[in-house]
Order: structure tokens, then C-alpha cells, then sequence
């Protein structure tokens, strides 16, 4: 984790304590003269609907803490309207301020000629920021546009994807993306928005030299402070109630490293005899169907399940019946699905392609290589422990979560970066400098 020089962190720390206690009841809005004078922020990504998983919900929970925090907040997606009506996480933002454009061609593609003119032409005064949620696809066209004609300040958040692992993955594609738009797009943001310091060092490596704020993800009070059902997510699906579950519950994609985790619980033997690993998300390039051929081969078919896409409250009814989670993955930016874990009291398994370091430091969980023997070493360690063991684990990170990653400290952090661009303020420390 990025650590600021101590006198340049007091500092940004004081500014933030002064900005919060501006707010108004429980820091729900800035004074009016704050307030009257801060310009729209767009938060630009390609969907916010269920399919974008973790992604939609990091847009759509920052907009609705920094509405309430004052600023102008309004959404840009390329989602149908039932889409966005279907998104659990769209329950605290007004539906009016998100706004949906039509596409063209291959879905993948995201190419929408209406946003392309909005972002150039639209009636959004040219003072306005856009912050931009990942990249590789068209959308990044947009923010292109909106930097060329409307030289308004752009932030641009590659959410991992120009990790070296991710870089690689359909490499031609992402070559040609480069030459064709998201070469130029990068370089002319106005500032780059890292999840961690490992992430601003993969964007330095990538030969990229604009400032990068570097502002982890965070998890809302409200989940925090949520409780599931056990019982029902059992019954649900068919769970023997002396079986212990160990949950993965993020998309079913190559760089998740489920392959490798399998070979994980083949090594463990007898001592993951009652367990059950439940894995529930989407399927992404029928990535499934191999993660499934490869337990069937192993015998490991009656200790595996198979659950879908989880959302609300099944999803946390899953997170309550868990006694671990697991995300084994090869490349990450600042995952979601970890923050929810530890946010629901549930202890990690994890990889060091996962940033959070807080993890082991606060003893609540596992993060170690991306390798099948310390992923094994691990696994024996975690099976091995007792429920109270593992409750009490659960609550450290449930702790590290609510102290230092609540939304309304994060888009706090994230107002001072859009303030430093407005020419307001000086750079935060946070900020690293360009070079």
C-alpha cells in the first residue's frame, strides 16, 4: 500500500477532516457555497447492470456517496433500462441521474456513435470531470472526445487491466485497441486513478507518465452492517448442514486462477472431506465448463458446487453461510468480492495479485503466491482451523474494512483529487506526481 511522506499525509488528513465536518447530517452534504460551486462529475462505464459485477457496483456506489457528499454526480453506461432497473446496487442512486446509451455492432465492442456525440457536443458544461471505470473497449473513445473538445479534466481508472497478466490476455486485441484509441486516451488523461501503489507501479511499467491518485475501492456501512440468512442459502441449494462451506463468488474467467485452486483441493485430500466449495458468478468464455471437466476429473463432483450469478440478497445470504472465501486469482486491481467478504466477517484466501496487504497484517486471513504449492499450504492451514478460529479472523477484517475503507472516505479522498484538478487546491499526496 502506498504510504504518503508523514508531513504531506497530515496535511491531506487534516483537509479531509475539515471537508467531512462540512458536511451536513452524517456528512450527507456540503455547505451551500461549497456546494453551488462544484461542476458535474460523470462517472463513465461501459455497464453498470448485473453483468458488469464488481465494476457497475464501485460506479455506482461512489456516485451515491459523492451526491450525498454534494458533488454533481450522474452515471454514463451503455446498459438497456431493464438492465439498470435490475441492478441491486442502483437501489440508492436515482435512476435519473444515470443515463443509458444505445450501441452498435458486436455487444463486446461498445461502440455507441450517441455517447461519442454526447461526450463531444453534449450539454454538460465544459467544466465538468469524467471519470472513467476500466478500459480496452469503446467507451474509452468517449473519454478521448470529451478530453479533445471539451478540455475538461478526465480520470481515467484502468481497475487492474494493464496489469502485466491482464496486458497478455488477448494480447492482438488489446494491441490494436491501442493504436486505434486507448493509446491516445491514456496519455492525454488528466490523471490516472490507481486501486493500490502495485497498480500505480503496473501503470508506470506500461510506459504511462500522468499523475496517478492512488484510491483503493471501498465497501458501504450498509453492508457492513447487513446480515443473510445461512439457513436459506442452504436449503436453497442443497447444502448438508454438517458440510463447511468455503465460497468463491466472482466471474467464472480465466485470470481468476479456479483451475489452479482446483489442483489446490485435490492435494488437500482427506482433509477437505467436510467441506463444500461453493462457486457461484457468471461464466465468462465458457471458462465453466473447463473449470468443471477438470473437478469431474479429480472426483471431486460431490465436494463442488456449481451456483450461478448471485445478487442481493442471495448474495449475502451466501456470504453469511460461508466460513471462508476464497479468490485465487492470477491478476487483480482492488477486488470487490474480498472487500465484501471481509466486510460480511468472513476470512481470505487470496493471492498476492490481490493488493490488500492489510489482510495478513491484521491477521485476517491468507495472501499468499499464485501457485498451486503456498495456494495447498495455505488450504491445509485454513481447512485445519476452527469455526472460532476462523469467526474470530472474520471479525478483524470486518474491523480493517469499517475503519479504513468506507466509501465516504474514499470519495472524500477522490473530491480532493477532482478539487486539485479544478486548480483549487495543491496536489494531494496521494497524488503521485507526473514524470
Amino acid at each position: 500500500m502506498f504510504t504518503p511522506p508523514a508531513a504531506c499525509h497530515l496535511i491531506d488528513k487534516w483537509i479531509l477532516l475539515l471537508l467531512m465536518n462540512s458536511l451536513g447530517r452524517k456528512g450527507a452534504c456540503l455547505n451551500k457555497e461549497l456546494k453551488s460551486s462544484l461542476p458535474p462529475v460523470i462517472h463513465l462505464s461501459a455497464s453498470v447492470g448485473r453483468q458488469s459485477f464488481g465494476l457497475g457496483a464501485v460506479a455506482l456506489n461512489l456516485a451515491e456517496v459523492q451526491l450525498r457528499q454534494g458533488w454533481d454526480t450522474r452515471i454514463w453506461c451503455l446498459d438497456t433500462v431493464d438492465e439498470v432497473v435490475n441492478q441491486p446496487e442502483c437501489q440508492g442512486f436515482p435512476l435519473e441521474r444515470i443515463l443509458q446509451f444505445p450501441t452498435r455492432g458486436p455487444r463486446f465492442l461498445r461502440l455507441s456513435w450517441s455517447l461519442q456525440r454526447a461526450a463531444a457536443k453534449g450539454c454538460i458544461p465544459k467544466s465538468a470531470i469524467l471519470h472513467q471505470h476500466s478500459i480496452w473497449t469503446a467507451t474509452s473513445v468517449a473519454t478521448r472526445l470529451w478530453s479533445k473538445h471539451r478540455c475538461g479534466p478526465t480520470i481515467v481508472a484502468p481497475h487492474g487491466c494493464l496489469d502485466a497478466w491482464a496486458v497478455q490476455k488477448s494480447g492482438w486485441k488489446k494491441t490494436l485497441a491501442l493504436l486505434a484509441y486507448e493509446g491516445k486516451n491514456l496519455r492525454n488523461a488528466s490523471c490516472l486513478h490507481a486501486l493500490s501503489m502495485a497498480e500505480a507501479e503496473a501503470i508506470r511499467r506500461f510506459g504511462l507518465r500522468n499523475p496517478i491518485a492512488i484510491v483503493p475501492n471501498g465497501i458501504s456501512t450498509t453492508w457492513i452492517s447487513s446480515s443473510g440468512d445461512p439457513d436459506n442459502f442452504r436449503l436453497r441449494h442443497q447444502i448438508p448442514p454438517g458440510r463447511r462451506i468455503l465460497l468463491f463468488l466472482s466471474r467464472i474467467t480465466p485470470k481468476k486462477g479456479l483451475p489452479m485452486f482446483v489442483e489446490c483441493l485435490r492435494n488437500a485430500g482427506k482433509e477437505f472431506a467436510d467441506w463444500i466449495f461453493v462457486v457461484a458468478g457468471p461464466d465468462e468464455f465458457c471458462h465453466k465448463g473447463k473449470v468443471a471437466a477438470l473437478v469431474n476429473r479429480y472426483g471431486l463432483a460431490s465436494s463442488v458446487r456449481f451456483v450461478g450469478p448471485l445478487f442481493g440478497i442471495e448474495k449475502r445470504d451466501a456470504f453469511a453461510a460461508a466460513d471462508a472465501f476464497v479468490l485465487p486469482s492470477h491478476s487483480e486491481g482492488w477486488p470487490i468480492a474480498v472487500l465484501e467478504a471481509m466486510g460480511a466477517g468472513v476470512p481470505v484466501l487470496t493471492t498476492v495479485a490481490t493488493p490488500l496487504t492489510e489482510i495478513v497484517e491484521a491477521a485476517a486471513g491468507w495472501r499468499v503466491e499464485a501457485s498451486v504449492e503456498p495456494l495447498t499450504a495455505a488450504l491445509l492451514e485454513l481447512l485445519g482451523s476452527s469455526k472460532a478460529v476462523l469467526t474470530v479472523m472474520g471479525a478483524r477484517g470486518q474491523q480493517l474494512v469499517a475503519d479504513r475503507l468506507s466509501w465516504d472516505a474514499i470519495a472524500a479522498q477522490l473530491g480532493l483529487v477532482y478539487q486539485w484538478l479544478m486548480g483549487r487546491r495543491i496536489r494531494p499526496s496521494f497524488v503521485l506526481p507526473a514524470v
